[in-house]
């Protein structure tokens, strides 16, 4: 028959060994959590690091029509149209949900963009920081809204 003696000092080694996992753990994670946010936090306190966000997408904005700026707030709950608009959102790698119930600001830029004059681009901005947008075109005939990515 197997005996299997536990002592006070075998006792605190797995405790030690469970210790040392958990931190293990928690420092893998803690360091992929950064990861994400590191990619997804880009500055924007300025129109200049602004156009440049929206430029290093592959989109070229046109310098000639100036920047729109207009305060909103995030509203706590999403209804509908910001339900949508999160999914969209989510797409590009951004999560309002972390900014309900906050203000932040809506900048539009107009794009050249394939000889159309009615395509945007919309960054919101929190904290000096893009939280989410769009690119989309206002054209009853041919319009859209696409995620804040690369063209």
């Amino acid at each position: 028959m197997f005996g299997f003696i536990i002592t006070k000092k075998r006792i605190s080694n797995i405790l030690l060994v469970l210790l040392l996992i958990i931190a293990l753990l928690c420092l893998v994670l803690f360091k992929a959590s950064n990861r994400v946010e590191a990619t997804t936090l880009q500055p924007a306190t300025d129109s200049i690091e602004r156009i440049a966000f929206i430029e290093n997408m592959g989109y070229r904005v046109n310098k000639e029509v100036g920047e729109e700026a207009k305060q909103i707030e995030i509203p706590y709950v999403f209804g509908d149209i910001y339900g949508e608009y999160q999914k969209l959102q989510k797409q590009a790698g951004f999560d309002l949900e972390k900014y309900a119930g906050s203000k932040a600001t809506l900048y539009t830029y107009s794009l050249i963009f394939e000889n159309r004059t009615d395509v945007y681009a919309h960054l919101l901005v929190a904290n000096d920081v893009v939280i989410g947008g769009d690119i989309s075109a206002l054209s009853v005939e041919n319009g859209f809204i696409k995620p804040l990515s690369p063209a």
